[in-house]
């Protein structure tokens, strides 16, 4: 089985190579047909590779819109609650297709920060169970030592003498780069040890008292009490990551939802570092952050009553497969806590402030765990829902 499944036209092979490679180092499992085995049918292979699938991208173009196969590859992903839509060139899906959300890549260049790349990971996530991994930062490579092609002559020369003079310089070369390539590694600095966890060094601050009447060692690090500042996101695509160190190419250690709550305070640079209720620590870009006036923690949220006033928006999302066009009378508070009730209900433990004070509220909620299980049509019924409530924004 495969984790993703990738469908377009030929014509824009090149391009959804750098896609595909870029899901393969994310790390899913991915497949196209580019990996046709010459023994099977086309039409065998691509219907067993998507129905194994657990996500399926579909790369729109103009060429890719004109495509039979394509469509019926994109209709059965869409018909098995499993289609990620892609564009690379100003085109919109087709029919019925436009109908659903889509990740715009026409100006992706592979830059893990690009808006339309990170929808494309959290669908992934979402539909694979699993968190997309960081690419790992470039290894610096060695100098080239390229050692004599040939001897230096000395005296006279018979045509029998430089074949019995290379062996011995053949193998001061090779010693010659091996010498060189041994400074070049114990010239290099040790690697540095990974960045603690920020709520950990932060409890260590805190633990280590100075001395009765010695004055405090100054810090580098920010100690608890800086988190001084409320604050949310301010970010089209409904969320933010945070990650261990300054800058994308650092391992995310958390995210952040649109209306959810956190802490941070003045700092300097594009990178910011914040705390979220769950205790969760690092940092985000300051592009991001919107600090809330005055400081004060207030995570608001819409909180329907409900049907029959239990705070549940639709009672059997957890029993039967949703349809787009039944969500289009509800607005993005409602959508938000119809996703989430599904997770309410087998009592997923809420680190937002506000999602667990709405849940709270009802008899019916016990929360009891930090993971839960989802069925098959409550995974696919949690990725239209998400749909459905970022066009509603």
């Amino acid at each position: 089985m495969v984790d993703v499944f990738i469908s377009y036209s030929r014509d824009n092979k090149a391009r959804v190579a750098d896609i595909a490679a870029a899901v393969s180092a994310a790390g899913y499992d991915v497949w196209w047909d580019a990996e046709l085995p010459p023994h099977r049918s086309y039409g065998d292979v691509i219907t067993e590779k998507i129905g194994s699938a657990k996500a399926a991208i579909v790369v729109w173009s103009q060429a890719s819109a004109q495509s039979e196969w394509v469509r019926a590859e994109a209709d059965v992903a869409r018909n098995q609650k499993k289609l990620v839509q892609t564009a690379i060139d100003d085109v919109m899906p087709p029919l019925p297709f436009n109908q659903i959300q889509f990740a715009d890549l026409s100006d992706w260049t592979g830059d893990p920060a690009h808006g339309g790349w990170r929808k494309v990971l959290m669908s992934l996530e979402e539909l694979c169970g699993r968190a997309a991994v960081a690419a790992p930062p470039p290894q610096p490579r060695p100098a080239a030592v390229t050692p004599p092609l040939t001897p230096p002559v000395v005296g006279p020369a018979t045509s029998a003498a430089p074949r019995a003079s290379f062996l011995p310089w053949a193998l001061l070369g090779l010693a010659a780069i091996a010498v060189a390539l041994l400074a070049w590694k114990l010239l290099q600095p040790a690697p540095a040890a990974p960045d603690a966890s920020p709520v950990v060094a932060e409890k260590k601050a805190d633990a280590v008292a100075a001395p009765s009447g010695a004055a405090a060692a100054p810090t580098t690090s920010a100690p608890v009490e800086a988190f001084t500042l409320a604050a949310v996101i301010d970010d089209p695509d409904g969320f933010t990551n945070i990650r261990a160190g300054r800058g994308t190419n650092h391992a995310i250690v958390g995210k952040v939802l649109e209306g959810e709550t956190f802490l941070t305070y003045q700092q300097s640079g594009a990178w910011w570092r914040v705390r979220k209720a769950d205790g969760t620590a690092g940092f985000m870009y300051r592009k991001y952050i919107r600090l809330i006036e005055g400081g004060a923690a207030r995570a608001t949220i819409a909180s329907p009553a409900g049907v029959g006033g239990s705070g549940v928006v639709i009672p059997d999302s957890s029993e039967r497969f949703l349809s787009a066009g039944e969500l289009g009378n509800f607005s993005a508070g409602e959508l938000r806590i119809a996703r989430n009730e599904i997770f309410a209900r087998h009592g997923f433990r809420f680190s937002d402030p506000a999602l667990r004070a709405h849940f709270e509220r009802f008899d019916w909620y016990r929360p009891a765990r930090a993971s839960v299980e989802l069925s098959d049509i409550e995974r696919a019924n949690v990725a239209l829902l998400k749909s459905a409530e970022a066009a509603a924004r």
